[in-house]
């Protein structure tokens, strides 16, 4: 038994209670400080860059590809992402038992296997775990007086980031407004026109003299041509006349011929007629004569006439023969001739032909010199162009190539080794302007330099960086802290740094814009303060109750060693000191001195019975052993359930509980060793102080506790109706997630609209800034340009402003932040602002105000949907800024490709997109040029004149091919080019495209009321096949913490139940008990009722802390009456003596929690609104049901617990005995 051994071992409890302080102080100084615990989001990152690409090719090229391929890693829960413009970011949401390490190292190589499918241009995922610490500890602006920008951002960037990086716990110093130096090569084409005017000249010139040559060679051939064709004439027309010669003779012949033949058949034919008349004379002469007859000499004349006849027909034949024969003289003289004459034309035809085939000859070289001087001229015009050769491109690689320096390896002589060096870097600005581009050759112009053809200067980034402080010109500078690194620790190093660097360089001012590690202190310590008030006014209710310094110093050391023992066990557990943490040992404070109370009260009342005090110390304590236990089991125990939470609800409450089960198992320690340990010496004189007015009031009590057990119905039906009325009036109550908070810093946010210019901008963040400066409580304004540090781009619409404030300020930040609204309400400008405490928090962890998201796959029905819901949250009462999100997309150029022409010239659409991508990207970075000891990044841009323009876009020329020839064709031959409104970004989840519908809440609506508005009509909207509405964002997380808070309570109730049957032995008495818990309820609704306050996840807090705080005087009271009922003491007087006895250690322990959390509940200090709604709820519920708990337990118990109480036998021993 603890109390008997405490008491006979006093130097024991003693030397215990030196080695609590000590290792309680130790581990105070040693603690971690921060605003909230360590929150390890099972989140991860994965961002890829895409130069170049729309939103909408990086979707399809990038983000899907990665969400395909991660999707599938082991504890995967969510996959969302993000697609714009060169960037794709998806985001991994695990289980919260993923061991996210091997999480990392198992998406590393589905990365690596992923990257191998993607496009080239596509550079290397990166991953990132997200969470809190990634926010900036702090923001910092740095001017010195007399120096120029640029002077002092060479200090910033030599001196001051290299002295806060070496700070220990400091992840990353990053710079806004830091002017860069860099050496800048512009192409100068007047300067390339020029030197292809040179080379022009010189290629006129030679190919004028080539050109003589070939004109006069094909003069030539020209006279040669004429003078065989005259000839071809001429022999021709001879050999025509000679061939009409010979057919005239050849008919002449002929006609001779036939006329000889002629007469020479007549002839014959004479003759032969001739002759048979002379044949017919002989034979009649013969016969004549035979007959003797005389011969008419008549017969005889005519035989010789007819001889005569035949003779000259012979004559006549035979000169016709040698008529005919001449003939055939003269026709082999025609066809000798005939063959002179086809002689003659072949020897023509070939003469003519040789000739003819060596002028084609000539003609065929003098055509080939012709198309070999053409190709070689336009070849030659080509080259004289440079401008081709001359790109960004070309002379980025040539400068690249040329600023090179390698060791190439050794050269072994004689054992010794000699490193052999290739190349040298650029020394100077000479050396880049004299370096050799092209070797030409030409007479006029034998090398082209890179002076030549560029200028080369040196620029800077001035005229992009905004960024001013107080009106000053200055350089912002944000740090970044390591993970395992304390907020505070961090934030007092970087101003002690800070102090360090005003002293060290004159004239410098570094002024902090933005400090966490501020706020926490502030915050912190207004918790500790309350938290030291609190435990002093409990100390005080002690004095007043008791009125005896004593016993109140007995249970007043019991805070201070609770809460040191409680602090070592926070040290050797990893729990820092935070708000939550800080929250719970504030909470616990009241609650410290309760068990010592009970145990102080009891052994008071034994002492004053007449006991000794040790025996009064040990047998009082002993009487309520079980009983404390019992309270403070019941209260720890209602931390168990977060075990069964998950994501935000877990890692914020489980300090909490872990500080209360700490601090109240202390506590009990404490009061079960410690205080019988005291008591025993200081209670050595029985003392017996009245207390008039207290004896009064308990004696009222038990005549209304009377009254009220013959009246049961009407306490019931009371306490119900209250209960009623709570339950209608939490329905109506507004929810929210975390209170709102009071800041030292304001962030604003101006933003002009899209067809600003950059000036236009800046002048008005000028005007905005001094308006924000002369408001009241306003002491420095810090402005630059961009949308945030935490935006991830920059808009040049959009300036973010640090505001921070006097610390003696008249109006909170939330006052301020609108002052600033309303004084700015008349520009032309979007001005928006809010504190930096929890808001900022909230919007990082699921977002705020309200947000729908709408899923689904068609974009077009996506933006449709959208529209449509936001007419309908346009409808709701309370909803302002509402955003479908398209009215951040920007009109952008379209260039749709027609394939089958863009074939035509060899093109595909990706060739189109390179070429155009590369034209419209007109600077790159060549390398990195080391001048008089300084390293500055080398540019190359193309011609400002030569930027392309919407109007000229389709004039851009393209190479492609066409019948095996390099052409040249026009983007708008092959392409339609069109201007549209495109998407900045496309979001999905869970690979699903994702369109968000976000809406504010003004600030005379909450959030939580204005979502059952939203949802109502939600409900009653048809949504298309294939798509799904839900709201998430701020609504969402209040939702999902709400859920985890209430089956947190339901199953701390249910262990409450089965710790108090453990105790009573009975499953009925515990049922009484709980009957407290509803009444607290009831009493915390209320009290955030009258305080105007909303529901939210702190007040939910308070409620579930109720839970385990209030049945705590129901179980001491209950075994009070089973005590005296199993004494013999009739039921009715067991209750009103039980109550009137308990009244003052239920009061007391009532008051010192009340009181002890009066300070918080007032919202005293910075930060105290954070968990002033849990103060307000327990106050109100311990306040309400302790009141109806003297009443309402007893009330009950007499109805349910009509049975007599017997006692326990057990070997004969009574188990109360001690009682």
């Amino acid at each position: 038994m603890l109390s008997k051994f405490s008491v006979k071992k006093p130097m024991t409890i003693m030397v215990a209670v030196i080695t609590v302080i000590v290792l309680g102080i130790i581990s105070f100084t040693k603690m971690q400080t921060d605003l909230l615990p360590s929150i390890n989001l099972p989140y991860v990152a994965v961002i890829t860059t895409y130069p170049g690409a729309s939103p909408e090719k990086v979707e399809q090229g990038v983000t899907k590809p990665l969400e395909a391929g991660l999707a599938t890693t082991s504890g995967v829960e969510e996959v969302t992402s993000i697609s714009s413009e060169n960037m794709s970011m998806v985001v991994l949401k695990f289980t919260e038992s993923t061991n996210m390490d091997s999480a990392m190292i198992e998406m590393s190589g589905k990365v690596d296997q992923i990257k191998g499918r993607l496009d080239d241009a596509v550079g290397t995922p990166q991953m990132m775990k997200i969470n809190p610490d990634l926010m900036p500890v702090m923001v910092a602006a740095v001017d010195v007086d007399g120096l120029s920008q640029e002077e002092v951002s060479q200090l910033v960037s030599e001196e001051v980031i290299p002295s806060f990086e070496r700070i220990d716990g400091v992840a990353q110093v990053s710079s806004m407004g830091l002017v860069e130096k860099q050496l800048k090569v512009t192409l100068n084409q007047e300067k390339i026109d020029a030197i292809n005017d040179t080379i022009l000249r010189s290629v006129d010139s030679k190919l004028a003299d080539t050109k003589k040559e070939l004109d006069e060679g094909e003069a030539k051939l020209k006279d040669a041509k004429s003078q065989l064709e005259s000839q071809n004439k001429t022999q021709t027309q001879k050999l025509l006349d000679a061939e009409e010669q010979l057919n005239e003779g050849r008919s002449q012949l002929t006609s001779g011929r036939e006329q000889l033949n002629s007469a020479l058949s007549q002839a014959a034919d004479k003759r032969a007629e001739l002759e048979t008349q002379k044949q017919l004379a002989d034979v009649a002469i013969q016969k004549m004569q035979e007959q003797g007859l005389e011969v008419p000499q008549e017969l005889l004349d005519t035989q010789t006439q007819l001889a005569a006849g035949m003779e000259a027909a012979d004559a006549g034949i035979a000169q016709i023969q040698q008529q005919l024969e001449a003939l055939k003289s003269k026709e082999s003289e025609l066809n000798k001739g005939q063959t002179q004459l086809e002689q003659g034309k072949l020897a023509l035809s070939q003469g003519i032909a040789t000739a003819q085939a060596q002028l084609l000859v000539q003609e065929g070289k003098l055509a080939e010199g012709r198309a070999q001087f053409d190709q070689a001229s336009e070849g030659a015009y080509e080259q004289a162009n440079l401008s081709g050769q001359l790109t960004k491109d070309t002379i980025g690689q040539i400068l690249s190539a040329q600023n090179f320096s390698m060791p190439a390896g050794n050269i072994v002589e004689d054992e010794t080794a000699y490193a052999v060096k290739v190349g040298d870097l650029f020394e100077n600005e000479e050396d880049l302007s004299s370096l050799v581009l092209f070797n030409l050759g030409l007479d006029e112009l034998d090398t082209v330099t890179l002076a030549d053809v560029a200028d080369i200067s040196f620029t800077d980034n001035s005229g992009e960086m905004y960024a001013k402080i107080n009106g000053n010109d200055g350089i912002l500078l944000t740090f970044s802290k390591q993970s395992t690194a304390s907020t505070v620790e961090v934030s007092d190093k970087l101003r002690g740094q800070m102090e360090k660097l005003e002293q060290e360089y004159e004239g410098m001012h570094l002024t902090a814009l933005s400090d966490q590690g501020v706020y926490i202190n502030i915050v912190v310590n207004s918790v500790m303060e309350n938290l030291l008030w609190g435990g002093l006014l409990a100390i005080l209710i002690l004095l007043v109750f008791l009125r005896n310094v004593r016993p109140t110093i007995v249970i007043a050391l019991s805070i201070p060693i609770s809460l040191l023992f409680a602090i070592a066990l926070m040290y050797f557990t990893g729990v820092t000191l935070n708000i939550i943490s800080l929250a719970g040992l504030a909470l616990g404070v009241g609650m410290l001195v309760d068990n010592s109370i009970v145990v102080i009260e009891n052994i008071y009342r034994m002492r004053a019975q007449g006991l000794s005090a040790a025996k009064a110390a040990v047998r009082g304590a002993g009487q309520v052993a079980a009983a404390v236990t019992a309270s403070t089991l019941t209260t720890v125990c209602v931390f168990l359930p977060i075990v069964f939470t998950e994501g935000l609800s877990r890692e914020l409450f489980t300090d909490m509980g872990l500080t209360i089960a700490y601090s109240l198992v202390a506590s009990l320690i404490v009061s079960l060793t410690l205080v019988p340990a005291l008591s025993s010496w200081l209670l050595k004189k029985p003392e017996k102080k009245g207390h008039r007015l207290f004896d009064k009031f308990t004696a009222a009590y038990g005549k209304l506790l009377a009254l009220a057990l013959r009246r049961k119905s009407v306490v019931l039906i009371l306490a119900l109706v209250l209960l009623g009325v709570s339950i209608y009036g939490s329905v109506q109550m507004g929810t929210s997630f975390m209170p709102e908070s009071d800041s030292n810093q304001i962030a604003v946010t101006m933003e002009m609209p899209k067809d600003s210019t950059t000036q236009e901008t800046r002048d008005m963040a000028d005007k905005v800034a001094g308006i924000v400066a002369e408001l009241p409580g306003v002491d420095t304004v810090g402005a630059m340009e961009g949308g945030g540090l935490m935006s991830g781009s920059s808009s040049g619409g959009a300036i973010s402003m640090y505001v921070i404030l006097d610390e003696q300020r008249d109006q909170n930040s939330k006052a301020i932040a609108q002052n600033i609204i309303d004084a700015t309400s008349e520009l032309p400008c979007e001005i928006t602002a809010s504190g930096t405490g929890m808001d900022s928090m909230t919007e990082m962890m699921g977002g705020s105000g309200i947000q729908i998201d709408i899923s689904g796959d068609d974009m077009d029905q996506l933006k449709a949907i959208a529209k449509d819901v936001t007419a309908m949250l346009s409808e709701v009462e309370g909803t302002q800024e509402i955003s479908d999100g398209m009215e951040d997309a920007e009109m952008e150029t379209r260039v749709s490709v027609d394939k089958n022409k863009a074939m035509e010239y060899g093109l595909t659409t990706a060739q189109v997109y390179q070429q155009l991508a590369a034209k419209l990207v007109t600077e790159t970075t060549a390398t990195t040029v080391t001048l008089g000891g300084e390293d500055y990044p080398l540019i190359v841009a193309d011609d400002p004149g030569a930027a392309l323009t919407r109007e000229t876009l389709g004039e851009l020329t393209l190479s492609g091919t066409k019948d095996g020839e390099a052409v040249d064709v026009p983007l708008q031959d092959i392409a339609q080019i069109t201007q549209a409104q495109g998407l900045t970004s496309i979001n999905h989840e869970n690979q699903t495209r994702l369109l968000s519908v976000t809406a504010a809440v003004d600030a005379q609506h909450n959030i939580g009321l204005v979502s059952r508005q939203v949802e109502s009509k939600l409900a009653d909207y048809e949504v298309p096949e294939g798509y799904e509405i839900v709201i998430a964002g701020e609504t969402e997380m209040i939702n999902d913490t709400l859920e985890q808070l209430v089956l947190m309570v339901v199953l701390a109730v249910v262990l409450i139940y089965l710790i108090m049957v453990a105790q009573f032995q009975s499953l009925l008495s515990p049922f009484i008990v709980m009957f407290t818990m509803p009444l607290a309820f009831t009493g915390g609704l209320l009290a955030l009722w009258m305080c105007g306050m909303e529901i939210s996840m702190i007040s939910m807090l308070g409620f579930l802390v109720l839970a385990g705080i209030v049945v705590n005087n129901g179980i001491v009271f209950i075994d009070y009456v089973n005590q005296l009922r199993a004494s013999g003491m009739e039921r009715r007087d067991a209750l009103v003596r039980a109550g009137q006895t308990r009244l003052r250690p239920i009061l007391m322990t009532a008051l010192t929690t009340i009181l002890g959390l009066t300070t918080m509940a007032m919202g005293i200090g910075m930060g105290a609104e954070m968990i002033q709604p849990m103060a307000v709820v327990t106050i109100g519920g311990l306040s309400y049901a302790t009141l109806l708990t003297l009443f309402v337990v007893p009330a009950l118990y007499d109805i349910m617990q009509r049975r007599p109480v017997k006692n326990v036998q057990l070997e004969g021993e009574q188990v109360d005995q001690a009682l």
